[in-house]
């Protein structure tokens, strides 16, 4: 149940706070008044598009909340929003075009929004009455009639699935030639990556040797005068070393504390001996050989080459390669992926098969007992000869199998007929605006039976009637509200005198001169009150005869 509703800054609405019980609330004035103002801060707190036009005039922000009286909500339930105190859903909109969006204080998305608030109101307005002449709503309307929604989703995810196999299928089959190339490509280049045989590091050790093979001669050179220098040359490194150990040890002879410098000249001469070993094997192994030279020279420019192609180092060329084969072989199977992908298709649109007819039949069952029911709740609604029809065709191919579409494979046509004697048409070529009011009404009516919304919203669907008819319509929604918490904005005084609460919605001017302004005013009106409404919608003033009668309708329907 829907408890309060508070609006802030909305339009001309300053503030107003309405309180809410269960039954049949109204919410009567003049026209122009505002009325469907409050509608639409109410659309805007179950998750409907923000307007900046929406925001008060001066002001920087609106802000409506909404209190629910509710233990129950899926979506709620999926977020681990606590409902023990029920729902309170608050939502600001600022001149920024920004939204703030909370539900019991949690911060959430306008589409998350808009999912609970799909839970708890069903809003009917005029302009609902257009989207009936629409066949995709009038299907809808039959699917929630029959509690057929689930198996809708079910199927359309199935199709869904279809669709993807086909074009996946589509896919594989296309531009053969082009894959084959692929192919081909894919296979050279992995030969090629392969017959290199390239190893970690491998470019760096070979720029290292080309290094050395292009300056042989001058390392040669310099090998040698190196080798000389420490020991073939007279008076060599090694030489001098070996005599100053020789020094060294006659000078311990004399003062022990030298012994130090005797122990580093006797590793200085050890390594001078190694130093001179080293030099003589490096100069007698350079071995100059035009070949060598030629071969890292190719070796490295082929190197580079493959770089070129596929990546910076071997780390990169060998992934290529890595990549290349996991592609070839995704190629090569294409055909065992298309045997299997046949299977699938297959045992999908046997699946696909069943569903749809499987929902056409529940439809069909559907169609015959909402049909009589509308027709029945159009003789109360004052249609006493009109005859109403749903229509359901099984969509076929030429070859009498099924087109699968979005919701099924059925087309459904409302067909109708206000006068005897006259035939069934499409309703969107009889019906006039009263008469879809109605029938709006009739099938609102049937659904309210086996819808679990708990509150409906009827902004004016009484547009365009009057009379006995307003009796029977009053008498539908009082109905209706004994199953729902029914809020209605309506001029029509049969209607308002049967609420459990009765709302008044006015305006007032603030203010003289360039500082006036419109406000309005949302009132609970007390029982005095609520005679005077009745009278001026009885009779477009309050005078005395017109409260007796608005007090006499009041009496009537407080006694049934």
């Amino acid at each position: 149940m829907l408890t309060e509703l508070f609006i802030k800054n909305f339009a001309i609405i300053r503030s107003a706070r309405i309180e809410l019980g269960r039954g049949l609330s109204v919410l009567t004035g003049e026209t122009g008044s505002g009325k469907s103002i409050i509608v639409d801060a109410l659309g805007l707190i179950l998750g409907q598009r923000g307007q900046i036009n929406f925001i008060k005039a001066g002001t920087k922000e609106t802000t409506v909340e909404v209190t629910f009286d509710v233990t129950d909500n899926p979506v709620a339930q999926r977020l681990g929003i606590p409902m023990e105190n029920g729902l309170t859903l608050r939502r600001h909109l600022s001149t920024a075009g920004k939204n703030r969006v909370y539900v019991n204080e949690n911060s959430v998305s306008i589409q998350t929004l808009a999912e609970i608030g799909s839970y708890l109101v069903d809003v009917h307005s005029q302009h609902e009455h257009q989207s009936l002449l629409l066949r995709e709503r009038q299907l809808a309307i039959v699917d929630s009639f029959g509690k057929i929604e689930d198996d809708v989703k079910h199927y359309a995810a199935t199709l869904k699935n279809y669709n993807e196999m086909v074009e996946s299928r589509v896919n594989l089959c296309t531009n053969i030639k082009e894959r084959n190339q692929r192919i081909d490509l894919l296979r050279f280049q992995i030969k090629e990556i392969e017959a290199a045989d390239l190893k970690q590091k491998e470019k760096e050790a070979l720029t290292q040797e080309l290094s050395v093979l292009t300056n042989l001669n001058v390392i040669k050179e310099l090998s040698e005068d190196g080798y000389m220098l420490t020991n073939s040359k007279e008076d060599s490194i090694v030489d001098q070393v070996q005599r100053l150990c020789e020094y060294l040890t006659q000078l311990t002879r004399y003062d022990e504390t030298t012994g130090e410098m005797l122990k580093m000249a006797t590793e200085v001469q050890s390594y001078v001996s190694e130093l001179s070993l080293m030099l003589r094997r490096y100069k007698d192994g350079i071995d100059y050989t035009p070949e060598r030279l030629e071969e890292v020279e190719e070796r490295i420019d082929l190197i580079k080459k493959l770089e070129k192609k596929y990546g910076e180092g071997a780390d990169n060329i060998n992934r290529y390669r890595h990549e290349a084969r996991e592609e070839l072989d995704a190629l090569m199977a294409v055909d065992e992926k298309l045997d299997a992908l046949d299977a699938e298709i297959i045992d999908l649109k046997v699946r696909l098969n069943d569903q749809a007819l499987y929902i056409s039949s529940k439809r069909a069952e559907t169609v015959v007992r909402l049909q009589e029911d509308i027709n029945a709740t159009l003789r109360e609604l004052s249609f006493p000869q009109a005859s109403f029809e749903i229509r359901q065709t099984v969509n076929r191919a030429p070859d009498e199998s099924l087109r699968f579409m979005g919701n099924g494979v059925d087309l459904i046509e409302f067909m109708f007929c206000a006068n005897p004697g006259e035939p069934l048409r499409p309703l969107q070529k009889v019906a006039s605006g009263g008469e879809l009011s109605r029938i709006m009404l009739a099938l609102k009516a049937c659904l309210a039976e086996v819808d679990d919304i708990p509150v409906l919203v009827f902004d004016e669907v009484d547009a365009g009637i009057g009379g006995e008819t307003a009796e029977t319509v009053g008498e539908k929604l009082k109905a209706i509200s004994l199953r729902h918490q029914v809020l209605c904005i309506t001029h029509l005084p049969q209607i308002a005198c049967r609420a459990d609460r009765h709302i008044r919605v006015s305006k007032k001017v603030v203010g003289e001169g360039a500082d006036a302004k419109v406000e309005i005013k949302v009132e609970k009106l007390s029982e005095d009150e609520r005679q005077k409404e009745l009278a001026r919608m009885l009779s477009g003033g309050v005078t005395d005869i017109s409260v007796k009668h608005a007090r006499q309708l009041l009496q009537k329907h407080r006694a049934k």
